[in-house]
């Protein structure tokens, strides 16, 4: 994305989706936290969700909200 010049509507909506999959992820993150059982700790390994697409995701937002910002109006 750094060579590449984009219009401000493409930027916009590439946001919007972004965020929109930001939103699904919490939410999906927030059930698979919610339908751990208490005790899970002692019989599974592991017994936390992963993190990695929540924070690729804030990443890509970070980078497109740049991209807007260097944008002409």
């Amino acid at each position: 994305m750094a060579g590449r010049t984009y219009k401000r509507a493409t930027l916009e909506k590439r946001l919007e989706r972004l965020e929109e999959s930001l939103y699904k992820e919490k939410r999906r993150l927030h059930g698979v936290i919610g339908d751990t059982g208490r005790g899970a700790g002692m019989r599974h390994t592991r017994c936390t969700p992963s993190f990695r697409r929540e924070e690729e995701l804030e990443e890509k937002i970070r980078d497109v909200e740049q991209l807007v910002a260097r944008c002409d109006p």
